[in-house]
């Protein structure tokens, strides 16, 4: 299963952006990657570790955040697609692999 997280923080005072970069670091460090500047996303294999993620993102959002949390099955986040203007700049993201040296 994946979680695709959107997110809405304010960004007006200097206060406010520094806890929305908190906030996205956060996310990094949770497992979650950034596909765009607010939407990123996590596979999640057990609902255990779904049910921790969501209390995790329910304590630390800031308090005039606004969060949208989406579950899509493996079957519907493999026929995602993406296009691509002329001058965009391809990411690929894989999975990870364990080298053994």
């Amino acid at each position: 299963m994946i979680l695709l997280l959107s997110f809405d923080l304010p960004r007006n005072t200097k206060d406010e952006r520094k806890q929305a970069a908190k906030y996205r670091k956060r996310l990094v460090e949770l497992g979650f990657m950034m596909k765009q500047f607010s939407l990123y996303e996590r596979e999640v294999v057990s609902k255990q570790t779904k049910r921790r993620l969501i209390e995790i993102l329910k304590s630390e959002i800031p308090d005039t955040g606004l969060i949208t949390l989406y579950q899509l099955p493996n079957a519907v986040n493999d026929q995602q697609i993406t296009i691509l203007g002329d001058n965009a700049i391809l990411k690929s993201v894989g999975k990870p692999r364990l080298i053994v040296i």
